[in-house]
């Protein structure tokens, strides 16, 4: 559907012949009434409301062809596919009520589109994140402060990692930073733990990096992003990560779920809310990247230069500050 057809079905309900008389129907001036007609101009809201009564529908209908219609031809595909979900709201049973309940979750991400961010729950939260990895084209850029959720009894192995290592042999570059404490560096079973992480990333492709949060805490990069992140609601560590610098996710906060059967199962801690932005601002202001190039983020090339450089940054923090 688009403008000039509404306009056809206005003449031919009400039985208009000319401008002069569409445009007293749709109250406009003559010239416009002409132009909706032809398709040169789209109406503005009040008008498209004002055609939406005369033809006894849904204006949300009518409002969305317009902003189709008016849309850049990359864009217009996007309101295409919120005409049909609008079509389905209007249409839906009442049973099941599984139909019911997947339109309502279909109007949540519609009225979330106009914020330019869409927030999961759940499992469905990494479910997005994989869906997101079979589309990107050319970069992902990460950094990751709740690292140990990709450890080999975490929620993202092997599933996400294996998008990532899919994403690489397709020619994605990905870089992911791991930030660890000082508190984690003097356990020596959690070294080991980030070194079986570091260790699965590059045999997947990825260029693994890694930094200390202490060191990182003194440079203005980082001071700047924790206080972006907090600003939109995240408590806990910083999980975010930008696809093609277009697509930003992030971790807003985590739970602890049992993984396993009975007795045999054990706790893990997986992402509870993941939020999905391309906002301008948030890609901006959000964005990983520039702490890749402070001094205190290190590539990683194995195991004895990673436990070199954790000798060096412990003795220069000889004590946790904070």
């Amino acid at each position: 559907m688009d403008i000039p057809t509404y306009i056809e079905q206005i003449k031919k309900t009400y039985g208009i012949t000319n401008d002069y008389a569409l445009a007293k129907k749709l109250k406009v001036s003559q010239p416009e009434a002409n132009w909706f007609r032809r398709g040169k101009k789209v109406p503005n809201a009040t008008t498209c409301i004002r055609m939406a009564n005369l033809l006894k529908k849904n204006p949300v209908e009518i409002l969305i062809v317009a902003q189709k219609d008016r849309a850049a031809p990359e864009e217009k595909s996007h309101w295409a596919m919120a005409l049909s979900a609008v079509d389905v709201m209007k249409h839906v049973p009442q049973r099941p009520r599984y139909i019911p309940q997947k339109v309502e979750a279909i109007g949540q991400e519609l009225r979330q589109l106009e914020s330019q961010m869409l927030s999961y729950e759940g499992t469905i939260a990494q479910n997005e994140a994989i869906q997101l990895l079979k589309t990107v084209e050319t970069t992902i850029d990460s950094m990751m402060e709740r690292w140990q959720i990709w450890k080999r009894d975490g929620p993202l192995f092997p599933s996400y990692l294996l998008g990532n290592q899919a994403a690489v042999q397709r020619g994605v570059t990905v870089r992911r930073m791991f930030i660890f404490s000082r508190e984690q560096m003097t356990d020596e079973s959690v070294i080991h733990d980030g070194l079986q992480v570091l260790d699965d990333q590059r045999r997947a492709g990825i260029s693994a990096f890694f930094g200390f949060r202490e060191q990182l805490a003194s440079t203005l990069t980082y001071q700047r992003l924790v206080a972006e992140f907090r600003a939109l609601g995240v408590k806990a560590e910083i999980n975010a990560a930008l696809f093609d610098n277009e697509i930003l996710i992030f971790s807003r906060s985590y739970t602890t779920r049992d993984f396993g059967m009975n007795s045999g199962s054990i706790p893990i801690t997986v992402i509870d809310q993941l939020n999905i932005s391309w906002k301008p601002e948030h890609l901006r202001d959000l964005n990983p990247c520039p702490l890749f190039e402070t001094r205190y983020v290190f590539e990683y090339q194995g195991e004895r230069p990673f436990k070199a450089q954790i000798g060096r940054f412990l003795r220069a923090h000889p004590s946790d500050k904070g």
